[in-house]
């Protein structure tokens, strides 16, 4: 049975597993590698990935049709070329996916952004199978990364850049105009929390980097609070994520949007954050697009690679 190798590269750690094109949600010689361990850059880490995973396989009695992956940063797919990347993975841009995975095998290699990647598994077999048209996928977790598929296809762009919404301005709790990744990731739901516990009478613009407090508590540890009733803790999500669903009402109504997936850790919260997208959606959209679907990721925490494997199986040549 034909069959892909798939990566889902992050920036602690890289995970790998075979999908067999009959079972395209399940992956099986799965495991896992360091992505950055000390004095080791990311693009070693993953040349010795495709190494181990391949060996993996060979075990498993699987020989690999193809290979996909999910990579960081603005990548030109599908030969994986990292046009940039952020300070989290020193020495990732410029690395070719392809190149790396060539010193292995000579098999067909498709790579996108993981968030690209993830959100065209899941239009094609998670909760985008009830949407058609033009549907944007949102990954809220350590960042904010975005992706839009229409009529099944990924809005790729001249410059690999369609779909990352880290940049939108929107309106955080306090009324003030901030990306949307310094208010609504988990690392920013987070700092705004505890900077506000600290000092509620703080006025100024809570800053990317906001110096850390010693006894900051993490989002998880905020979500407990928020579910025994305090009060910040619901001030501060409810109304960051209300000022991202008052943006995604324009954008829906600019791009003429069918429908909009939230995956991401951020995400998986569920409903303190979809009914907070979903209420600032509603009060600012306009009528033709009340009913809008808002819904949750369907695929779990496998998704990236299960759409590193319908991507491959897409477009590896």
């Amino acid at each position: 049975m034909p069959s892909t190798l798939c990566f889902d590269i992050g920036g602690t750690k890289i995970a790998y597993g075979i999908v067999h094109d009959d079972d395209p949600t399940h992956a099986v010689a799965s495991g896992t590698v360091p992505a950055q361990p000390h004095d080791s850059l990311l693009a070693e880490q993953f040349d010795k990935a495709v190494g181990i995973a391949l060996a993996d396989a060979q075990a498993a009695g699987i020989t690999p049709d193809r290979i996909g992956v999910g990579a960081p940063g603005i990548v030109r797919g599908p030969s994986g070329t990292i046009l940039r990347s952020g300070p989290t993975v020193p020495g990732w841009q410029g690395t070719i996916v392809e190149d790396i995975i060539a010193r292995h095998t000579n098999v067909p290699v498709a790579c996108h952004n993981d968030v690209r990647v993830w959100a065209f598994g899941e239009h094609k077999y998670g909760a985008g199978r009830k949407m058609s048209g033009r549907v944007i996928y949102l990954s809220l977790g350590t960042g904010v990364g975005g992706a839009i598929v229409t009529d099944g296809e990924l809005v790729s762009g001249t410059t690999g850049s369609a779909g990352e919404f880290s940049e939108l301005l929107v309106a955080d709790l306090r009324g003030f105009a901030e990306r949307v990744e310094n208010t609504c990731s988990g690392n920013s739901l987070a700092r705004y929390y505890n900077v506000l516990s600290r000092d509620p009478e703080f006025s100024e613009p809570i800053a990317w980097d906001h110096p850390a407090g010693e006894d900051d508590l993490s989002l998880p540890e905020i979500m407990e609070r928020y579910h025994a009733g305090d009060r910040l803790a619901f001030e501060v999500v409810d109304g960051n994520l209300r000022g991202f669903g008052r943006a995604l009402a324009g954008l829906s109504f600019a791009l003429d949007i069918d429908g909009i997936v939230i995956g991401g850790g951020v995400g998986g919260l569920g409903e303190p954050v979809l009914g907070a997208l979903r209420a600032g959606f509603a009060q600012w959209t306009v009528d033709s697009a009340q009913r809008l679907p808002i819904v949750a990721s369907e695929l779990g925490k496998l998704a990236p690679l299960m759409g590193a494997a319908a991507y491959a199986r897409a477009y590896a040549e």
